[in-house]
C-alpha cells in the first residue's frame, strides 16, 4: 500500500541510524503529490529541515529541481524574516528591562540550540514571554508603545499583540517574508487549565527557575532545559487537545531526545521537577512516544519506568490511535471525509476534570474554538460582518463542516474505542495472573 507524502517524508526525518528512510519512495512522487508534499511542509513546520536533510544526505538531486528551487527561495526569505525578528526581539527585551519587567523568553529562539540546530530552520510566528503578575501591566504597556495592538483575550493567563497595520499573508509561502504579521504572548502560565477543559495542573514555572542565554549577540532569560524541555511537552499537549499540532514540535522534542537522551542528570532533574505530579508524567510518556514513533529518537531510561505505569486507556490510545491521528489532514487546508482529529478525545477523557464525563464529552465534540472566536471579534467590532475578505479567511463553511463530520468519526470510533480497552484489561489480567503463577 502506498503511503502519502507526509509520512514517506517524515519516516525520511527519522533520527534513526538509516538516514535514506523514505528517499526511494520520494523519488515516486508524482508532481500532483509533491505539490502536495510543499504545502504540508508549509504548514508542518518541517519545509527547511527537510531541505537541511536532503542536503546533509547528499540526496538533493533525488528531488525534482523545482522543489528544492522552491525551498531554497522560501528559505533565504525565512532568513531575512529569522534577522528582523531578531532585531524585533532584542528591541521588545530592552524596552522589558529598561521598565524593569521580570520575564523570561518562551520557546522561539529560546530553544536555540537544544531543540533546534539554527533558528533559520524554523518559522517563527510570535514571541512568546512569561512574566511575573506584578510585571503584566509594565509589559502590556511597552507592547502598545511599541506599536503592538491588544488583541481579544479568552484567558486570564495569555495576552496577545499585533503589531498594527499587518494581514494575514494570502499565500502559505508568504509567511516566510520578513514583512508577514507576528505576534507578541504575554503568559502568567503557559498552562491554562480554564481553556479547552486542560485537566488542572498546579503552576509549573517561576521566573525563579531560569537561565541566562545567548543568541545572535543578544542576552536574556530563559527556562532552563529540564524546564523547557517540560514546556515543550505541555505545548504539544495543549496543541494535541485542541484538534491539532505541528508537526516541528514533535521533531524539533525529538532533536532534543536524539542529543540528550543519555543525560543522566538532566533527567533526575526532571524526575525531581515532575515529582508526584501524575498527569505531567503521563504527559511527558504521551509526547516522547508519540516522537519515538515518528522520527525513531532513543527514550531515555526514566521514560520507560513512566511507561510501565500510565493509566490503560492511555495506552491503548498511543499504541493503537497516535500515529493515525497526527497525520490526519490538516482541517483547514483539506477536506476529509471523516477527519480522525477529534479522535483525540478518547485521550482528552482521561486527564479530564474530575466532573460528568458525557456532559463533557459532548460539549468538547461540539466545542468550535475559532467559531467563538470569531463571534467574540464581530461582537467587539460589528463591521467585520461586512468584510467578504475577513469571512473567506476564517474558512467557515469549511471548518463547520469539518467539526461535524470529525463529531461524527468519533461517535462512529465509540464501539471499537471500548471493546479494544475490554482487551486490553482482559491482557493485563491474565499477564498478571501468569506471573502470580510463575512465582
Amino acid at each position: 500500500m502506498r503511503r502519502n507524502p507526509a509520512e514517506v517524508i517524515v519516516e525520511f526525518l527519522s533520527f534513526s541510524s538509516d538516514s535514506c528512510h523514505g528517499a526511494n519512495e520520494q523519488q515516486k512522487f508524482s508532481v500532483r503529490e509533491w505539490e502536495r508534499a510543499l504545502k504540508w511542509l508549509d504548514d508542518s513546520g518541517l519545509a527547511f529541515y527537510f531541505l537541511q536533510k536532503l542536503k546533509n544526505t547528499s540526496l538533493i538531486d533525488t528531488v525534482p529541481t523545482r522543489v528544492t528551487s522552491r525551498l531554497e527561495r522560501n528559505f533565504q526569505a525565512n532568513k531575512l524574516r529569522v534577522d528582523d525578528m531578531a532585531h524585533r526581539f532584542g528591541l521588545i527585551n530592552h524596552k522589558f528591562n529598561q521598565a524593569g519587567v521580570r520575564y523570561a523568553a518562551l520557546k522561539g529562539v529560546s530553544i536555540v540550540p537544544q531543540f533546534c540546530p539554527d533558528a533559520t530552520l524554523r518559522h517563527q510566528a510570535d514571541f512568546d514571554y512569561l512574566v511575573a503578575d506584578q510585571s503584566l501591566s509594565a509589559a502590556r504597556q511597552v507592547l502598545v508603545e511599541a506599536g503592538y495592538i491588544p488583541t481579544a483575550s479568552h484567558s486570564s493567563q495569555e495576552f496577545g499583540f499585533v503589531m498594527a497595520g499587518t494581514e494575514e499573508p494570502s499565500r502559505t509561502a508568504e509567511q516566510y517574508s520578513a514583512r508577514a504579521p507576528h505576534a507578541v504572548e504575554l503568559h502568567l502560565d503557559p498552562w491554562d487549565s480554564s481553556q479547552n477543559r486542560l485537566p488542572l495542573m498546579p503552576k509549573q514555572f517561576s521566573l525563579q527557575r531560569t537561565t541566562t542565554r545567548e543568541w545572535n549577540g543578544l542576552t536574556f532569560p530563559a527556562l532552563t532545559d529540564d524546564d523547557a524541555f517540560l514546556l515543550q511537552v505541555l505545548h504539544a499537549c495543549k496543541h494535541l487537545f485542541t484538534y491539532w499540532i505541528r508537526m516541528s514540535s514533535l521533531f524539533e522534542i525529538g532533536y532534543f531526545l536524539n542529543q540528550r537522551a543519555s543525560d543522566a542528570s538532566l533527567w533526575n532533574r526532571i524526575e525531581e521537577r515532575v515529582g508526584n505530579n501524575v498527569i505531567l508524567r503521563e504527559f511527558v510518556v504521551v509526547i516522547t512516544e508519540l516522537v519515538a514513533k515518528l522520527f525513531g529518537s532513543p527514550l531515555p531510561p526514566l521514560v520507560g519506568a513512566w511507561s510501565a505505569t500510565i493509566r490503560p486507556a492511555a495506552r491503548v490510545w498511543i499504541d493503537r490511535y497516535a500515529r493515525r491521528w497526527v497525520f490526519g489532514e490538516l482541517p483547514v487546508y483539506e477536506f476529509c471525509l471523516f477527519p480522525p482529529a477529534k479522535l483525540v478525545l478518547f485521550l482528552h477523557q482521561q486527564y479530564e476534570y474530575a466532573c460528568a464525563q458525557n456532559h463533557v464529552i459532548r460539549n468538547r465534540m461540539m466545542n468550535f474554538p475559532r467559531l467563538s472566536a470569531m463571534a467574540s471579534s464581530v461582537r467587539n467590532s460589528p463591521s467585520l460582518a461586512l468584510n467578504p475578505a475577513w469571512w473567506k479567511r476564517h474558512l467557515l463553511i469549511r471548518r463547520s463542516l469539518f467539526h461535524t463530520l470529525a463529531a461524527l468519526r468519533y461517535v462512529c470510533e465509540i464501539p471499537r474505542w471500548r471493546w479494544l480497552n475490554r482487551a486490553s484489561i482482559r491482557s493485563a489480567a491474565l499477564d498478571l495472573q501468569f506471573n502470580r503463577d510463575r512465582h
